[in-house]
């Protein structure tokens, strides 16, 4: 498994990840690695677990949060244990309508939901960011699973608990989420967390 998260220092892919933490109050991150192997529906789900349970996940982590000059995540763990994770399909309308929820639906502490058409226009530029560089050959695109959000550390906002580690991520509300897309032997993960 290898880093690319260079390939997102884009202006598409900032101006989501912005909009999201201002509508949902988010640390909201998102992670590109090329596994060894081409990613199938045979080893989808092992290849997520090891990327997330392996020691570039949490660098990279760090390198995005430093990168999104939050600078939460600090030097302590952010999985609590070898993770086995659960997921649930989205296909191309889900992942723009769950884009399209974070922009415009989700809970929103400061009201900052946008209207329809200016989220549409975010989206529309991440998605064609995201097939930039699609092969001619690649008639599928992109694969999106939801990932079930209890893999990371939880900061105990919701829970009214001490944070579960100095680099917690996930708060346990309404706004976690991870997202899970992969084409060929690339891999993306987005993350979104949020509290008032």
């Amino acid at each position: 498994m290898r880093s690319l998260l260079h390939d997102v220092d884009a202006p598409a892919v900032d101006a989501l990840l912005t909009a999201v933490d201002q509508v949902m109050n988010s640390n909201t991150l998102l992670l590109r690695a090329r596994a060894d192997e081409l990613i199938t529906s045979g080893n989808r789900l092992a290849t997520l677990e090891a990327f997330v349970n392996g020691p570039l996940f949490p660098d990279m982590m760090r390198a995005a949060d430093h990168a999104r000059h939050w600078d939460n995540l600090q030097s302590g763990p952010l999985v609590p244990r070898v993770t086995n994770l659960r997921l649930t399909g989205l296909d191309g309308a889900g992942f723009h309508a769950r884009l399209s929820w974070m922009l415009c639906t989700a809970f929103s502490p400061y009201q900052r939901h946008l209207d329809v058409a200016d989220a549409d226009v975010i989206i529309d530029d991440f998605l064609a960011w995201l097939d930039h560089d699609r092969p001619a050959t690649d008639d599928e695109g992109w694969s999106c699973w939801s990932v079930h959000p209890d893999f990371l550390y939880l900061t105990g906002y919701y829970t009214d608990q001490p944070p579960q580690s100095d680099a917690a991520y996930f708060d346990a509300g309404p706004n976690d989420t991870a997202t899970y897309l992969h084409r060929g032997n690339t891999l993306m993960l987005l993350l979104t967390n949020g509290s008032p």
